[in-house]
């Protein structure tokens, strides 16, 4: 039950949001979609999308499940105000298959339209009610409302699997929970599996098997871009936590048991060496009060006789008390037999939960596989698609960067890093941009040529001699040419166009020469007008043609 402040807490909480509804966040226009082809049937959460009143923060909506959650750990099996926001906690021990069961319920005065803050009830009950840690109860919430929607109305299935303590709350109507927002009121009883070991601090308390059944993940795979992955992961390292716990458990009462059976077996031991030397002490004093009686007639008789009658009660006392003994101990070798069965079937179960687990990881990694296949088929259909351009930073300015660009979406596929590229200079070789870049600034800046991979606008290669700013670039033969600095004067520069190294340069030439191709030689134009005719491999000059 909840008493003093956490009742009144909760009355006040639950009456202000009846009056108001609970937006899942402030994008309230956005609709979330879960859709599965479980049983045949498509699944698809309907939210409210609409104006609110009243927002209520998502911490308060969190608070109406921590609510309900400290009063099943006090205890509580039943708690809220049926009306609003209500649990049952529906737990039968005496009946030994099936699972137990928490039931939160949304009655009719309840607000909840978003499946969100659904799950932010959920959430914050596991985390008072178990000890859950926010995210692992965030994730465990996920997968109880799509199981809820997954099952919605099924009795069948409910009653083939839960105790008749958690049925009997249930109805084709209520069992589960609708995928409609307007359905959910008055109308939904989220059914919370337990393990046999539920408790505070326990990581598993509830049972992962039935919420992460196949049906449940295809729903959540449906509904995400990734198949889930990430939820999945996350329920499978709670569960392998879980387990790292109950094996853990297991280990320690596999000890008890052997210190029990040891400590039965040593006191049967001790009981069968003391029933002789009882048997024998009683003979001997059966023997020895007759005797003494014959030796003593002067009146010892009496004395005899009730030394007899002692020793009668002294041997029935004993016969009890080591019948009493005996029935204790066949009632510890019960109990024992008991423990040990009920051992041998959580180890089973242990194990089983462990192949569960590595379908769970071999399922997970066969879906990132694909995945990563989608995402890579997809990037390449894009990647196909996009044409490169050279995207100006400043308009007024004549630097700009690479850009890959969908023409048709406008999206931009990638940018290189490098944004003080001249444009008007660039040469496609092929798998790669070359072009002059750079600026001289008063803090370093020079003017180099730049080569940029088209494979990821990452890869840059930078040469390591200044070049004209405005200069054009050939590409003439397997070289790469441009003016380049020499002291205080411009010569034409061959540059591998891979290392972008320096090969040779020229004799001087105007900083705003072209360079021709013409019978396997170059043409520049000198400082002073006249033509320079240069072998195209090392740049000497060949001819000078006056003006």
């Amino acid at each position: 039950m909840i008493r003093g402040k956490r009742l009144a807490l909760f009355a006040a909480m639950a009456l202000a949001l009846s009056a108001v509804p609970l937006p899942a966040d402030d994008a309230l226009d956005v609709d979330e979609a879960e859709v599965s082809s479980a049983q045949g049937r498509a699944i698809q959460f309907i939210n409210y999308e609409g104006p609110h009143a009243v927002i209520e923060t998502a911490e308060s909506i969190r608070g109406i499940g921590r609510a309900l959650g400290r009063a099943v750990a006090a205890g509580a099996l039943r708690s809220g105000e049926v009306g609003r926001y209500s649990v049952i906690h529906a737990v039968d021990p005496a009946v030994p298959t099936g699972f137990d069961a928490d039931i939160v319920m949304l009655g009719e005065g309840a607000r909840v339209d978003h499946v969100k803050n659904v799950r932010r009830i959920v959430a914050g009950f596991l985390e008072e009610a178990y000890g859950y840690s926010p995210a692992d109860a965030d994730t465990l919430a996920v997968f109880v409302t799509i199981y809820n929607a997954v099952y919605r109305g099924d009795m069948g299935y409910f009653g083939s699997r839960y105790k008749p303590v958690v049925t009997k709350e249930l109805s084709p109507s209520t069992a589960g929970m609708s995928t409609r927002w307007d359905e959910w009121a008055g109308r939904s009883r989220i059914v919370i599996p337990l393990s046999g070991r539920a408790g505070m601090g326990v990581l598993g308390s509830v049972d992962t098997t039935p919420i992460t059944d196949a049906p449940t993940v295809q729903s959540l795979k449906d509904e995400s871009p990734t198949a889930g992955v990430e939820e999945r992961m996350d329920v499978v390292d709670i569960k392998e936590r879980a387990q790292d716990e109950e094996k853990a458990a297991i280990e320690v009462e596999k000890a008890r048991i052997e210190r029990e059976e040891a400590a039965i077996a040593e006191e049967k031991a001790t009981a069968a060496e003391e029933k002789p030397a009882a048997a024998v002490e009683a003979e001997a004093a059966a023997t020895t009060g007759p005797g003494a009686a014959r030796a003593a007639e002067d009146g010892a008789a009496e004395k005899g006789g009730d030394q007899e009658a002692s020793l009668a009660v002294s041997e029935k006392a004993r016969e009890e008390d080591a019948a009493a003994a005996e029935r204790e101990t066949t009632a510890r070798e019960a109990q024992l037999e008991a423990d040990k069965a009920a051992l041998a079937a959580r180890e089973e179960a242990a194990a089983a939960k462990d192949a569960e687990i590595a379908a769970d990881r071999e399922s997970i990694a066969a879906d990132q596989k694909e995945a990563i296949g989608t995402e890579v088929s997809a990037a390449a259909a894009k990647e196909a698609a996009g044409v490169p351009l050279f995207e100006l930073v400043d308009p007024n300015l004549p630097f700009s960067r690479i850009a890959l660009v969908d023409l048709k979406t406008g999206e931009v596929i990638r940018r290189s890093g490098i944004n003080t590229i001249r444009a008007a200079t660039a040469l496609d070789l092929g798998d790669a941009f070359v072009a002059i870049a750079g600026q001289v600034t008063g803090s370093g800046g020079a003017v180099r040529l730049v080569r940029i991979t088209k494979a990821d606008y990452a890869d840059l290669t930078q040469g390591a001699d200044d070049v004209f700013a405005d200069s054009r670039l050939w590409k003439i033969g397997t070289s790469i040419y441009a003016v380049v600095k020499r002291g205080e004067l411009w010569a034409i520069g061959r540059f591998d166009p891979v290392s972008l190294e320096l090969k040779a340069t020229s004799a001087p030439v105007s900083r705003w020469t072209f360079l021709t191709e013409s019978g396997g030689r170059l043409v520049a134009q000198g400082p002073g007008g006249a033509f320079l005719v240069l072998q195209a491999e090392d740049l000497s000059t060949a001819a000078e043609i006056a003006r």
